[in-house]
C-alpha cells in the first residue's frame, strides 16, 4: 500500500468513527481536493454502500471531487449519484440530488425533477438547489415548471432557492416566470422576497419599481436590493441610493461596491436594452450563495446554506483537521 493509499484510508476511517459534523465536513473537502482515481473509488465504494452515513458521506465528496483539476471524474460519477436517487431515504436522496447539482449535467434533470414535491423539506432544498444547474442550456420547460411549483413551497428556505434559481443565473424569460417572481415580492421570508425583486429587476420588469423603491427608503436595505436597483436602472431609484452612500452604508455591507454600481446604472440615461447587472461571486447563484463545499446530508448543506466562502471553508477545514 502507498503512503497516498494510506492517507485515504485514515481520513476515510476518521470521517466514518466520528459524530463531529465539522470533522466529517472537513475531511469531506479534503477528498474533494484530490485528484488521483484511488480517491474517486474509494467515493464510490462508499456511495454503493448500504450504510446511511457511508452514502452521504461518498455522495458529498463524489459532487465536486477533483475541482482543483477541473472535475476529472465527472462523467463516472453521474451515473454513481444516479443510481442513489432511487434510496428513499431523505438524507441520501437530497445528498445524491445535491452531487448532481454540483455537475452540473442535463442528464440528472429527470432524476432531480421526480422529487419536487417529495414529503421532505430536506429534498426539495436539495431540488431547487440542483435544477438551475442541470436545467440545460436554454432550460428545459420541465426545470423551469419545477422551480415554478418551488417557488410556492411552505418551506421558506425552498422558496428562496427556487426563487433565486428562476432569478439572475437563468435564461429563460417567460411570463410564467415573471409572475412567480412578482407573486413572491411580498413573502414573508425576505431574502425570497429579495430575490424575486432582483430578478424581475434584471428582466426590466415594471413590477420591480414601487418594491424597489420601498426598500431602498427602508432602514438597512440588504446587497440583494441595492443589486436590484443597479439591474433596473431606474433613476427614479438615485436619490435613495445617494442617500445610502453619504449614511455610510458601504461601510456596513459585506459587499459595498454594489452600491456604486447601482449609482452608476442609475445615473446612465434610460436604456431598455442594456444589462446592469452586478458582478457576484464564482460559482454562485447569489449573494448568499458562495461555494462551501458539500451538499446537504451528515455534512452540510447546499452552499448558499453555509455562506461561507471557498477561502473560509478552506481555512475552517484546516483548523479543524489540526483540532482533530
Amino acid at each position: 500500500m502507498t503512503r497516498g493509499q494510506e492517507g485515504l484510508s485514515a481520513l476515510l476511517q476518521r470521517a466514518a468513527g466520528t459524530r463531529d459534523p465539522d470533522l466529517r465536513y472537513a475531511i469531506a473537502v479534503e477528498l474533494q481536493s484530490r485528484t488521483d482515481r484511488p480517491t474517486f473509488e474509494a467515493a464510490c465504494a462508499l456511495a454503493r454502500s448500504s450504510g446511511l452515513d457511508e452514502r452521504v458521506l461518498g455522495l458529498d465528496i463524489l459532487g465536486q471531487l477533483g475541482y482543483p483539476a477541473g472535475r476529472p471524474f465527472l462523467e463516472d460519477t453521474l451515473p454513481v449519484a444516479l443510481a442513489c436517487c432511487d434510496d428513499d431515504r431523505p438524507d441520501v436522496l437530497s445528498s445524491a440530488i445535491t452531487a448532481l447539482g454540483h455537475l452540473a449535467d442535463r442528464r440528472g434533470l429527470p432524476a432531480t425533477s421526480d422529487h419536487v414535491t417529495h414529503s421532505s423539506g430536506q429534498v426539495r432544498f436539495a431540488v431547487a438547489f440542483a435544477l438551475p444547474s442541470v436545467a440545460g442550456h436554454p432550460p428545459a420547460d420541465e426545470a423551469v415548471n419545477a422551480l415554478i411549483r418551488l417557488t410556492r413551497d411552505p418551506d421558506a428556505e425552498v422558496r428562496d432557492w427556487a426563487t433565486m434559481g428562476l432569478s439572475s443565473p437563468f435564461e429563460a424569460d417567460t411570463e410564467e416566470i415573471r409572475n412567480a417572481l412578482a407573486d413572491r415580492l411580498a413573502d414573508e421570508h425576505r431574502d425570497t422576497a429579495g430575490e424575486a425583486l432582483l430578478g424581475l429587476a434584471q428582466r426590466k420588469d415594471p413590477r420591480a419599481l414601487a418594491p424597489l423603491l420601498a426598500w431602498l427608503d427602508s432602514d438597512h436595505p440588504g446587497n440583494l436590493i441595492v443589486e436590484a436597483a443597479a439591474a433596473l436602472g431606474a433613476a427614479e431609484a438615485l436619490p435613495a441610493l445617494k442617500r445610502l452612500e453619504n449614511t455610510g452604508w458601504a461601510n456596513r455591507d459585506r459587499r459595498p461596491s454594489v452600491l456604486g454600481q447601482a449609482i452608476e446604472a442609475c445615473s446612465r440615461p434610460a436604456d431598455g436594452n442594456r444589462d446592469h447587472r452586478c458582478s457576484r461571486a464564482p460559482a454562485s447563484n447569489s449573494s448568499r450563495s458562495q461555494q462551501s463545499g458539500v451538499g446537504p446530508g451528515a455534512v452540510s448543506h447546499p452552499p448558499a446554506r453555509a455562506s461561507a466562502s471557498r477561502d473560509a471553508s478552506r481555512e475552517r477545514v484546516a483548523q479543524t483537521l489540526e483540532r482533530s
